[in-house]
């Protein structure tokens, strides 16, 4: 047997967790196989295996030894400049926010992960909170707000935007005016404080997306379809089998290629029938709430919240998380995904710079900002606050709640 340094097998560790977090980015946690790991560097499987005995192993060491050194540092002297007023925060690494973005998405269904993933956020939440009641002690914060909740919704926005991103384009001008708005939204600054000026994004074209019809499908499509929305929702969708989904409904898996392409032929068929309507309407609900000329209430937020959170229907987190992930390895159904997303979004952004016309939005900020934050935010806090279970949805309503109102107050 060759002996190895240690020096030499140190760098060979480094270069095995660096490649798990390049296979993370490329086809999440869920695709990625530890002989793909190998491959990547050039390795023999057992270079891997005598090292990390299972996935779970390489992630926690992936935590612990790549993300918590940079991105947990980084993150922590952000939270710090933030709450004490800098505006020079420090720069985060997004590829390894990505990473932490993917394991979230896996950890929904992947109980092994919360140790590691959530213990990791967790470790963030302390810090950021330490340095938050630093500056609630100096009088600088809003107290009506959950003290968690507040330190939770900035990282809700990095890693929504990142689940986002799978399949949408960001606006290329948000992060300065995201984060200001922000600021405003917790802290005591005015809310009639100027945003900074950045250059306007460019207007999204609304696509033609795939709409839903009402016709007629046989009992078969029907129980399919269904029996697919839940196994997507409950597995993701590379771990969701066809065999399961056909099994759930109580049928063979040649009812599915009699009547679909296969897996992602199905998960279009998914995201036509039981997504697209309900997403389309809650978007159009969320710039409604922040648009009207009624007074924002916690009540209406609440209700906003409830709906984006629901794990009880089909149309719920889980399966839209999944949608998104699919998209991102299956370019047929990134064909659907996509443009439907890009509907909503620029649907949004249409009704907010009409209510800007009108003096119901304030005129310093972007559309296309405005509902990119109204988008990711909620999609980041449902996996964010996962790991948080002591988080209720109404100790989220009220920032919710004050941040539309930041958004509607003229600036002087």
């Amino acid at each position: 047997m060759v002996k190895v340094s240690r020096q030499r097998s140190a760098e060979i560790r480094i270069e095995i967790l660096d490649a798990a977090a390049t296979e993370l980015l490329h086809v999440g946690y869920d695709a990625m196989a530890l002989t793909s790991v190998a491959q990547t560097c050039g390795f023999a499987t057992s270079a891997i295996y005598n090292r990390f005995p299972t996935k779970e192993a390489l992630i926690e060491a992936l935590i612990v030894e790549r993300i918590e050194p940079k991105l947990g540092s980084q993150s922590d002297a952000e939270a710090i400049a933030f709450w004490s007023g800098s505006t020079d925060s420090p720069k985060l690494n997004f590829e390894q926010l990505g990473v932490v973005a993917e394991l979230l998405l896996a950890a929904r269904h992947t109980p092994s992960l919360h140790d590691s993933v959530y213990g990791f956020l967790r470790r963030r939440a302390d810090i950021a909170l330490a340095e938050r009641n630093k500056a609630a002690a100096r009088g600088e914060v809003r107290d009506s707000q959950a003290p968690l909740a507040q330190v939770l919704m900035r990282a809700s926005s990095w890693i929504g935007s990142y689940v986002l991103g799978l399949v949408s384009e960001p606006p290329k001008h948000y992060m300065k005016t995201i984060e200001e708005v922000m600021r405003l939204t917790m802290t005591n600054l005015p809310g009639t404080t100027p945003l900074t000026t950045e250059r306007l994004n460019k207007t999204r074209v609304v696509p033609n997306a795939p709409h839903y019809e009402i016709r007629e499908h046989d009992a078969i499509h029907e129980a399919l379809v269904s029996s697919a929305a839940e196994v997507f929702a409950e597995k993701g969708y590379h771990a969701a089998g066809v065999a399961d989904i056909a099994r759930r409904a109580q049928l063979t898996t040649g009812a599915i290629y009699n009547r679909f392409s296969g897996k992602a032929g199905l998960m279009n068929a998914v995201i036509v029938d039981k997504l697209s309507v309900g997403a389309q309407i809650v978007g159009f609900d969320v710039v409604q709430t922040l648009a009207s000329s009624q007074a924002i209430s916690d009540p209406a937020v609440y209700d906003l919240m409830v709906r984006l959170n629901d794990d009880s229907g089909l149309d719920n987190p889980g399966l839209r998380l999944a949608a998104r992930d699919a998209a991102r390895h299956e370019p047929e159904v990134a064909a659907v995904v996509g443009p439907l997303q890009d509907a909503t979004l620029a649907t949004m952004a249409n009704f907010v710079r009409n209510a800007q016309g009108e003096g119901l939005v304030r005129s310093d900020l972007d559309a296309e900002t405005a509902v990119w934050f109204l988008a990711v935010n909620p999609v980041g806090a449902g996996l964010v606050c996962a790991a948080f279970p002591e988080l209720s949805i109404e100790s989220v309503t009220t920032f919710y709640t004050t941040a539309m109102e930041v958004m509607r107050t003229q600036p002087i």
